[in-house]
């Protein structure tokens, strides 16, 4: 366990200064085309309701995509870290929590740096179509890597499998296997700057 563990990090940190290493101009290029070929998708699925990330730092951008998805008429739901005090007195722990958002909603710095609603509005998860889902490094077998703290593999876990799981990444982020955990929620698509990837159970 500890050797899987050991790898994952090693993977992370490397997927991690690949990705920040790409030129700015070419992350807008690639995150264009992404935005492009998932609106696409997401129109021909007729896809109502999406829970999609904010993007922060290097990460596919997803603004310009979430606008777009709402003057469409899509309901977006976006992440929130929330603290919470656990049992033990005088500490915390953290979980993901989410907010709907509008045109109009006024974003700020959350937890980590990453932006989120100043004004939570709460919404039911019901009904919801897919979850598109940030990427630090994926394999073809729908295994992803994302920072460590494992927020979206708990709330992946508790949704309806039907729920398609999209994650959003450039191809430099692409590794021929990730040692995967027994926690590991595996992904639906993963779509790149190149291509759509359908995973095969």
């Amino acid at each position: 366990m500890d050797e899987i563990i050991g790898t994952r990090q090693s993977l992370r940190r490397k997927a991690i200064e690949d990705r920040e290493n790409i030129p700015l101009a070419l992350r807008q290029e690639w995150s264009a085309r992404i935005r492009a070929v998932l609106q696409a998708y997401t129109d021909d699925k007729h896809y109502s309701f999406i829970h999609c990330y904010l993007n922060f730092r290097s990460e596919v951008e997803t603004r310009e995509l979430i606008g777009g998805l709402l003057r469409h008429g899509t309901r977006i739901i976006v992440p929130v870290v929330e603290r919470m005090e656990s049992e033990e007195p005088g500490s915390f722990q953290e979980r993901l929590a989410h907010s709907e958002i509008e045109m109009a909603t006024e974003l700020i710095k959350g937890r980590f740096g990453i932006e989120e609603p100043k004004l939570r509005s709460a919404s039911s998860l019901e009904n919801l179509d897919a979850v598109i889902v940030p990427i630090v490094a994926f394999d073809r077998h729908g295994t992803r890597l994302g920072y460590g703290k494992g927020f979206y593999d708990v709330f992946l876990h508790d949704l309806p499998r039907a729920v398609e799981r999209i994650g959003l990444a450039f191809s430099i982020q692409e590794i021929e296997y990730i040692p995967a955990l027994s926690h590991d929620e595996r992904l639906d698509r993963i779509i790149t700057e190149r291509e759509i990837i359908k995973i095969v159970a």
